[in-house]
């Protein structure tokens, strides 16, 4: 969802402060950074996926954490925006497709070189009806560092984990990549042994509220259920080792869990910097309205790099700082519930998580520490001459200028601080609520 206008309507700042900047947020925008460099590639978005929407996954993954590969099985529901005789997915070429079967028939699809999956269907589709089809694939996701789909380990125990911003969801499954089509809902199966080599069980982590876990023979399926709006970016999986555990906040009444996933090794000294996260909750569903997911979870789960990602229902996390997990966190609202309409967006998910990580300064430590906290961003700004905070098509092509902590974070925060500054607080907040 786009609803920006309320927030570009003001964009001159008129006060200069100079300060040292932030080194927790630098650590979180060079993370995000480097994990988007080695992944944005083919950022168009794909016209040929422009005639359909998606209303359902079910997405079953077989997959052992110490070898960087996946098998699938991806069924979608979709409904005709016109006529349609073939349906397009968007899935990196060197992912093998198998089978795809639509009503138990066998249907003929190809594969191209632009990163598509052609899908001939039994008959024509009208404008309005559902089509359903299975897609059976399998491969090794081309790993990229950072990248979309990662085989790493941890202390010598394996884990694979996803991250698929910007345009990385293709890379391991197939899907739209497209921003403006968000999934009603999905349906995740996760398949490992059920133990590693140590005889330590596998956790397997998604997003939504865990269903089931199943073992069979000596693997176990953990099912997940989501029941939001969802776009393929924000699809994640993950399994290790885990050990979990939780804290219960209360939102309008009703208690929901916080589950932490973290690796054995730093268990204690997650224990001791997790419980913030329900303060940091309790402020931005006070500030702004309850927690979009409060009927399902939030979560965190560890995963092999030192920024976060903010998965809907479960951020992936490289640490455990506040400030981290309030920027994360942060994101819930903005970022995963109101999502971008297109990568030139992007200071909507970042400048307001960053500035909602301030907030969190603001009301924590005092106004004395937001104040160095506002100074830090604005001799960020200020360090280089021009820039917006929106992005035009060029833009999009270039990692540094979509991830600029100058524009898309500090700026864009510094925007919204400057607006609620403006308005007042009332006015602000209320505005906020109504975006």
């Amino acid at each position: 969802m786009r609803h920006y206008l309320l927030f570009i309507t003001l964009l001159f700042f008129n006060h200069i402060f100079s300060q040292t900047f932030n080194q927790d947020l630098n650590t979180i925008i060079e993370s995000e950074s480097k994990s988007a460099s080695n992944r944005i590639y083919n950022h168009r978005v794909n016209m040929n996926t422009g005639n359909y929407d998606v209303t359902y996954h079910k997405l079953e993954f077989t997959l052992d954490p110490s070898v960087a590969s996946i098998s699938g099985v991806v069924t979608t529901h979709f409904v005709a925006k016109e006529t349609m005789s073939e349906v397009t997915f968007d899935l990196t070429d060197n992912m093998i497709v198998s089978q795809v079967l639509q009503d138990s028939n066998a249907l003929t699809f190809v594969q191209n070189t632009d990163d598509e999956l052609v899908i001939t269907l039994s008959q024509n589709l009208n404008q309005g009806e559902t089509g359903i089809v299975e897609i059976t694939y399998s491969g090794n996701p081309v790993s990229s560092g950072f990248g979309s789909f990662a085989q790493t380990t941890h202390n010598g125990d394996p884990i694979i984990w996803t991250l698929s911003e910007p345009y990385g969801a293709k890379g391991w499954w197939p899907c739209k990549q497209d921003l403006n089509d968000k999934i009603e809902n999905i349906d995740v199966y996760i398949t490992t042994s059920q133990f590693n080599s140590q005889n330590e069980e596998y956790i397997a982590v998604s997003n939504g509220v865990e269903q089931s876990q199943i073992v069979n023979g000596s693997n176990k399926t953990t099912h997940y259920k989501h029941q939001f709006p969802i776009p393929a970016y924000l699809v994640a999986i993950a399994a290790t080792n885990y050990e979990v555990y939780s804290h219960t906040v209360t939102n309008n009444g009703n208690p929901f869990e916080i589950i932490n996933y973290v690796y054995p090794e730093n268990l204690t000294s997650a224990q001791a910097s997790t419980p913030v996260t329900v303060s940091i909750m309790e402020l931005f569903s006070n500030k702004f309205e309850e927690y979009p997911y409060a009927s399902e979870k939030y979560a965190h789960a560890q995963f092999g790099w030192g920024g976060g990602m903010e998965h809907t229902t479960v951020s992936f996390m490289g640490s455990f700082g506040r400030n981290l997990i309030a920027h994360e966190l942060a994101h819930q609202w903005f970022g995963d519930k109101i999502t971008c309409g297109s990568w030139k967006d992007i200071w909507l998910n970042e400048g307001f998580a960053t500035y909602l990580s301030g907030l969190v300064i603001e009301e924590f430590d005092g106004e004395p520490s937001f104040k160095s906290w506002k100074q830090g961003r604005v001799s960020s700004i200020t360090s280089q001459p021009d820039g917006a905070v929106y992005l035009s098509d060029s833009d999009t092509t270039s990692v540094s200028r979509i991830f600029s902590s100058r524009l898309s974070y500090n700026k864009g925060a510094m925007v919204l601080h400057m607006l609620r500054k403006k308005v007042g607080d009332a006015n602000f907040y209320q505005g906020m609520q109504d975006f």
